[in-house]
């Protein structure tokens, strides 16, 4: 009898419609992380846990947030010749090259980031150099 009891309740219980209400998950994010850094001027704020909602930007007002995955920082490439780093070789490095010979320090103070083998010309491994200043001046003129 108590056997036939709590069978029947389960049974009851299992057929019984749940009255709870419907839920939506057709779209849904994993945000959140820690500070990473924030300011208060411009407004910046960062932080990452793993954002499948990449590249969506959601605006409200004068208000805007854009999501995206964070990239590793990759240095710069090595181009030959681009002592200013604009990507290109041309007059506009110049004086860069001057300051690259004459103030190492100086030069990679006012180009941070900027590779200083872009400013080994003849590739022999030594920089600054005086040895540079004929094969800069031939990669100007194309002759290298």
């Amino acid at each position: 009898m108590k056997r036939t009891l709590v069978i029947s309740i389960f049974a009851v219980l299992a057929v019984r419609r749940a009255s709870a209400q419907t839920f939506d998950l057709a779209w849904n994010t994993i945000d959140g992380g820690g500070d990473m850094w924030t300011t208060a001027g411009s407004f910046e704020l960062s932080g990452t846990i793993g954002q499948p909602d990449a590249a969506v930007t959601m605006t409200d007002g004068s208000f805007e947030l854009t999501a995206a995955f964070w990239a590793l920082p990759t240095a710069p490439p090595i181009l030959i010749g681009d002592l200013n780093c604009d990507g290109e070789v041309g007059f506009g490095d110049i004086n860069p090259f001057v300051l690259f010979l004459s103030n190492f320090a100086g030069w990679q103070t006012a180009y941070p980031g900027c590779p200083p083998e872009n400013g080994d010309i003849n590739e022999d491994g030594s920089y600054p150099s005086f040895g540079d200043i004929n094969p800069f001046v031939a990669l100007l003129s194309g002759g290298q």
